[in-house]
């Protein structure tokens, strides 16, 4: 159940993360002054929130993500006062997923309240989501 769609606002030669894949950064990208509240964008939804982040980049136009938002809705129910979800157009926000370097969707970046993060590309089960959560926080409570 691993499909993705390409970012058409990113640049496709750069394009080497596979579906599926899961990748850690230590920290969130920093946005320049310039960035129109991006910078900001970043301070309020991961830094500084006491609790950890789901974080879902997705497009209209991607039949993956399409298929996972209800996966989605049924797992914030769930986790529902537990983590945050946030949920990011990114044809409404495409520079900001150019900072993220999210380059095919959906993606889901699991956000720690230290502002470390992992992703995870394509469509996904709800179970492999569920025990990513748990993981996220387990950490997150340390």
């Amino acid at each position: 159940m691993l499909a993705a769609c390409s970012n058409k606002a990113e640049n496709q030669d750069d394009n080497n993360t596979a579906a599926g894949e899961v990748v850690t950064r230590n920290e969130l990208p920093v946005a320049s002054p310039d960035d129109k509240g991006q910078t900001e964008w970043i301070k309020q939804t991961t830094i500084m929130s006491s609790k950890p982040m789901v974080i879902d980049f997705f497009a209209d136009w991607c039949p993956p993500c399409k298929k996972l938002s209800p996966i989605l809705d049924e797992i914030e129910k769930k986790y529902k006062g537990e983590v945050i979800f946030k949920r990011v157009d990114i044809d409404q926000e495409a520079k900001l997923a150019l900072d993220f370097k999210v380059k095919s969707i959906p993606t889901l970046m699991f956000v720690t309240p230290k502002g470390e993060y992992q992703t995870i590309v394509g469509l996904q089960e709800q179970q492999v989501i569920e025990a990513k959560i748990d993981e996220l926080l387990k950490y997150s409570s340390k």
